[in-house]
């Protein structure tokens, strides 16, 4: 606890944790409320917010990114969509699915009846339909709102078409650094469907974070142990892909390495789809490398608040998508309780105790809002996370590695992708450990998941400081909110 103290003297030096807060209740009410409401309020907030910071007062960044979401929120389309046949017009935002007699093709920029809505159309077409990123479509077409993928209780802004008559196709203008990087992502998925055979869907979740191939039965046995996490690309697919990058300019300048971690991260990110938890992992890790770079002390719940800021003034509707709240829920736990739980094992953070740790709090993020997505939670996976993890990194490097040489030198490709085949047939059989009739609960209220984080950061290292607070207000917090979540 010392140590903590010399290192974290002031619980309110960090203004970025009074953003989380604000950031969260901005884009809920950015999604769901009127767009003259949203603008009233978010300019009396973001007033609030200069008047704050006037006075100097840290807690001005919670008024100030409540105000900033709101405005964000007021700027986009607020439509209800009802199911029926609608004039749909939209861009094709990525590359088509092809499979099964069908492409699947995600439109943004979507109007229906000359009405824009928000949000993305997943539109259902023939097999033999000529689509490619970029174009424009003309089309009428059977819309319903889509719920799959969105955290309970919140408004989604997804939605599901087929073609109800005949679709006009015209080439669009397109993303050209995209365009070459969906190309690149194609050919690499087809790479892994030679190089990983029946597993090939579970790689290129892990590779890509493109979860459409895995097999329902794999996907619930990952969603049960705890390891859905393994499938959407995360801080520790980042970490690992940039630092083994790193490695190959060791001892070099810091601007250099700072500008490769920059360009791995931008491809990297663009392989994965520009999807939220990758870019969250990517600013995070930039925000660590920039700091390293002036020299500075980086800091986790301010980076955590920061890529959580930017993230959601991109795109509110991010805060629906359950991968984006596994993803921060699981890096919150993880800043939190690592070093507490370590301290109560009286280990070291570099080893096995460390490692356990870190699965602990991994879990402890994400579990409540496990249940908020799926409603199974094991118990076990704290011990199954502990047993996967350090395996992840044995799939990851000579996975992009086998992945990129296939179409070069297949031969050479096969042999080092053994290695990953073997990683994957192991933590396949890691996630079958666990009893499909596990432990259940109900989903967590929005009281019970306020209590569980405020305790999450009332236990760690950047609450103890504060002698008045001590660890055991975490924990009763913690206590409580398990108490309203398994009770109301």
């Amino acid at each position: 606890m010392e140590d903590w103290q010399r290192q974290y003297r002031y619980f309110n030096e960090r203004p970025m944790l009074w953003g989380i807060p604000g950031a969260i209740a901005g884009a809920l009410l950015a999604v769901r409320g009127n767009g003259w409401l949203l603008l009233s309020l978010g300019l009396a907030a973001v007033a609030l917010g200069a008047f704050l910071l006037r006075r100097g007062r840290a807690v001005y960044v919670l008024p100030l990114l409540l105000g900033l979401l709101l405005l964000r929120g007021a700027a986009s389309p607020h439509v209800i969509v009802t199911p029926g046949v609608y004039a749909v017009t939209g861009t094709v935002t990525d590359a088509p699915e092809h499979g099964r007699g069908k492409t699947v093709a995600a439109l943004s920029r979507v109007t229906l009846d000359g009405q824009r809505v928000p949000g993305t159309l997943e539109l259902t077409v023939p097999y033999d339909a000529a689509l490619a990123y970029g174009d424009a479509l003309t089309l009428r077409a059977r819309v319903v709102p889509d719920t799959r993928g969105a955290v309970r209780s919140l408004s989604t802004v997804l939605y599901a078409g087929e073609p109800a008559g005949e679709i006009v196709i015209r080439q669009g203008r397109a993303d050209p650094l995209y365009g070459l990087a969906l190309r690149w992502r194609e050919k690499l998925g087809a790479a892994a469907d030679e190089l990983f055979g029946a597993n090939s869907g579970i790689a290129k979740g892990m590779l890509f974070g493109d979860r459409d191939d895995i097999h329902y039965f794999d996907f619930l046995a990952f969603r049960r142990s705890g390891l859905l996490h393994l499938l959407t690309v995360s801080g520790l697919h980042v970490g690992v892909v940039c630092g083994a990058a790193l490695e190959l300019i060791r001892g070099r300048r810091k601007w250099l390495r700072f500008l490769l971690s920059a360009l791995v991260l931008l491809l990297f990110c663009l392989l994965t789809g520009l999807s939220p938890s990758s870019l969250r992992a990517a600013i995070m890790l930039l925000m660590v490398r920039f700091s390293r770079l002036l020299d500075r002390q980086d800091d986790p719940i301010s980076e955590i608040g920061c890529a959580l800021t930017l993230l959601l003034l991109i795109n509110p509707s991010f805060l629906t998508a359950s991968g984006f709240c596994l993803s921060f829920g699981a890096v919150w736990g993880l800043a939190c309780l690592t070093a507490p739980v370590t301290d109560l094992l009286r280990g070291s953070r570099e080893g096995l105790v460390g490692l356990f740790a870190g699965a602990v709090g991994v879990f402890m993020g994400m579990l409540p809002l496990l249940s908020v997505t799926g409603g199974q939670i094991s118990w076990l996976g704290p011990f199954i996370s502990l047993l996967a993890l350090p395996a992840a990194p044995l799939f990851l490097i000579p996975g992009w590695v086998a992945a990129l040489l296939y179409p070069l030198l297949p031969a050479v490709a096969k042999v080092v992708a053994l290695l990953p085949q073997g990683v994957l047939y192991y933590l396949s059989a890691l996630a079958e450990l666990v009893p499909v009739d596990g432990f259940t609960l109900p989903p967590a209220n929005v009281a019970a998941l306020v209590l569980w984080f405020a305790g999450l950061l009332f236990v760690s290292p950047y609450f103890l400081p504060n002698r008045k607070r001590p660890a055991y207000v975490g924990w009763g917090l913690l206590a409580a909110g398990a108490l309203v979540w398994f009770l109301l």
